[in-house]
């Protein structure tokens, strides 16, 4: 299957393909109307208003860094995932979006290896029944991804962080795929570049995740960028990709429309001259 990922509400109303991805709710803090009929993205932890606002919500490592869109290797603000308030509002905000149509979790997780240290979550791990931090971490996220299943009426996908390497993710953001698979109907891997230059990295991570997920009970689908990207370059990583993943999202704008649409067109003809060769 083929679609797009807009924040756009008119894209997202058009016909590109099987299935839309909505943003409903941004890392930048944005928050839009669900839409019926589409995957709506809420963004979880990922919040740089908020972090903004009450940067005491972030998350923090153990030498004191808070995870803003300041510190080094972070692009936006993630809150505390073990915050209750925001939990208890994140959870109400995912029941009323799910309540649309499908949802998908981005920034699910730990915004990195090293975080959380805060006060909250040492005496939460000192309280827990977990000697490693990293099994703690997990369970965190495990057990947030439950509440958020219980909150969905429709299918629940998650957002992978795009390494696949057996027991990176869990290490990296607390994400583990075999806890998870039995709580939603679905993965989602960005692989997204200014232009694809190269794309054996693209097939190599995406061949990596269809092995780590292929004993698992959830559909795998691979997010690409589009912006300035040539439609030859395009069509060709898609054929290498949809091999290893159920279905393939192009990151959308209204300039790139024609583009994507044209993307999706060649091919779908080219896999229908393949089947019929």
């Amino acid at each position: 299957m083929y679609g797009i990922l807009t924040a756009d509400r008119d894209l997202a109303r058009a016909d590109f393909g099987d299935v839309t991805h909505f943003f409903a709710e941004s890392v930048d803090g944005t928050r839009r109307e669900p839409l019926s009929g589409a995957v709506n993205s809420v963004a979880c932890w990922g919040d740089t208003a908020t972090v903004r606002n009450e940067p005491e919500r972030a998350a923090v490592t153990a030498e004191g860094t808070r995870a803003t869109p300041d510190a080094d290797g972070h692009h936006w603000g993630t809150v505390c995932p073990t915050d209750p308030d925001y939990r208890a509002g994140l959870l109400d905000r995912l029941e009323r979006v799910g309540a649309v149509g499908d949802v998908r979790l981005t920034t699910p997780g730990f915004p990195g290896a090293s975080f959380c240290h805060c006060e909250r979550c040492k005496r939460r791990f000192d309280a827990s029944d977990h000697e490693d931090h990293n099994a703690w971490r997990t369970a965190v996220i495990t057990d947030f991804v439950a509440a958020a299943a219980d909150r969905v009426e429709g299918d629940l996908l998650t957002t992978l962080y795009p390494d696949p390497y057996p027991g990176n993710l869990r290490e990296r953001a607390g994400l583990e795929p075999s806890a998870l698979a039995p709580l939603v109907d679905g993965f989602v891997v960005p692989l997204c570049d200014v232009s694809y230059g190269t794309t054996y990295w693209v097939e190599s991570l995406a061949r990596g995740f269809a092995h780590e997920l292929e004993d698992l009970e959830a559909a795998l689908t691979i997010q690409l960028a589009t912006d300035g990207v040539d439609p030859d370059r395009l069509v060709g990583l898609t054929q290498q990709l949809e091999t290893h993943a159920d279905t393939i999202v192009y990151g959308t704008y209204p300039d790139d429309a024609d583009t994507v649409r044209d993307v999706i067109r060649r091919v779908r003809e080219a896999d229908t001259r393949a089947l019929t060769a």
